[in-house]
């Protein structure tokens, strides 16, 4: 008998164990299945985080631009000579001839961005002066050493002074006072 008492004692104690067993088993699942969902709603909370804050970095970017759009643009004024094999050459064409190698290097927004526009030209002196802003004034200098041709004639454009005035720059092509307003 007390085998056998022996033996109960021992399956109860096998039960007994099978059953705390499954009970952490049903525990530990029952904790995974709240993990999963802690997890899940963190991941939502977080995609909504980030979709916000790309909102705002693309709203600080937007808010640069407009901001360097708005700023004031300071004027250049570039004066050049016209070095070139024939006869007179007329403001318009020489105008022209700069918009169009601006815009051939740095494209049409440049153009209209930078204001570009011949100010004064004098065809006796082969002398002008050409406005952009100040950050395209760079470029419309480089741009000058493409013209090749301006009409019929082959020219080169020199650029000798840059100012930011128009009277300087009328003063350092060397035209008498009267003509400096």
């Amino acid at each position: 008998m007390l085998v056998f008492l022996t033996a109960l004692a021992a399956l109860v104690l096998s039960l007994y164990a099978s059953a705390a067993i499954l009970v952490v088993r049903r525990n530990i699942t029952r904790r995974l299945v709240e993990v999963e969902q802690a997890y899940k709603a963190v991941k939502r909370q977080l995609t909504v985080i980030g979709s916000s804050l790309a909102r705002a970095l693309e709203s600080v970017e937007a808010e640069n631009a407009i901001r360097l759009l708005a700023r004031r643009r300071r004027r250049r004024y570039i004066v050049f000579f016209v070095v070139s094999d024939g006869g007179v050459i007329e403001p318009n064409s020489v105008e022209e001839a700069i918009l169009r190698a601006v815009e051939r290097l740095g494209g049409q927004l440049t153009v209209a961005l930078g204001s570009i526009r011949l100010v004064y030209y004098h065809p006796e002196k082969k002398a002008g002066i050409i406005a952009a802003t100040h950050d395209t004034k760079y470029l419309v200098l480089a741009a000058m050493g493409l013209v090749r041709r301006i009409g019929e004639s082959r020219v080169v454009l020199v650029p000798v002074k840059t100012t930011g005035t128009v009277r300087r720059a009328k003063k350092s092509i060397g035209l008498p006072l009267r003509e400096l307003r």
